[in-house]
C-alpha cells in the first residue's frame, strides 16, 4: 500500500506542541548546552491548562532507549491505571536532522549552521503523536517555530 498524503495530526497533541513551542520561544529564553527534558503529564490536566508534571527528568547521555522505556513505564505507574499520559520530549538537535515535508524548500543557510530545539508530544492512548522544532540563532535564542510532522509510535501492548 502506498501512502500519498500526510496523516491527520491529532489536534489535541498539536495544541500541546504549540503551547510548549511558543512557551519555550518567549523573550529572554536562550538554549546553550541545554541537556534536554523528558516530561510526563496527566492528559486531562494538561489539556485543561494545568502543567503539573508527573515526572520531569534530564535524559541520560547513554542508554537512551532503555532509559526512555523506563521513563514511559514510570510515568504510566505515576498516573495510575486507566489514565492517559502525555509525554513531552525536548532536546537540542542539528537542523540537518529535520525531515522536510514534500515541497518544502531547504533554508538558504547551511542546515548545520545552528541547533534547534526539537519538541515531541505523544500520548499513551494514541499511536500518532507530533514532532516539530523551534529554530535557534547562533546564540541559542529562539527565532521561529518550524514545521510540525507526525510521530509514529508502536503500542507497548503489541506482542
Amino acid at each position: 500500500m502506498h501512502m500519498t498524503s500526510t496523516p491527520q495530526l491529532p489536534p489535541s497533541l498539536t495544541a500541546i506542541f504549540d503551547r510548549f513551542a511558543h512557551g519555550y520561544s518567549s523573550a529572554g529564553t536562550r538554549f546553550t548546552d541545554f541537556p534536554g527534558r523528558w516530561l510526563a503529564f496527566e492528559a486531562a490536566e494538561l489539556r485543561s491548562g494545568v502543567e503539573r508534571a508527573l515526572l520531569d527528568i534530564e535524559p541520560p547521555r547513554d542508554g537512551i532507549l532503555e532509559a526512555k522505556d523506563r521513563f514511559d513505564a514510570d510515568a504510566m505507574q505515576a498516573a495510575g491505571a486507566g489514565v492517559e499520559v502525555i509525554i513531552v520530549s525536548l532536546y537540542l538537535a542539528q537542523q540537518s536532522m529535520v525531515v522536510r515535508g514534500a515541497g518544502t524548500a531547504a533554508a538558504a543557510e547551511p542546515a548545520s549552521a545552528h541547533p534547534m530545539l526539537s519538541i515531541s508530544v505523544s500520548s499513551s492512548e494514541q499511536s500518532l503523536g507530533v514532532s516539530g522544532y523551534v529554530e535557534l540563532d547562533g546564540q541559542g535564542v529562539p527565532v521561529r517555530v518550524g514545521q510540525l510532522l507526525p510521530l509514529f509510535s508502536l503500542s507497548k501492548d503489541i506482542a
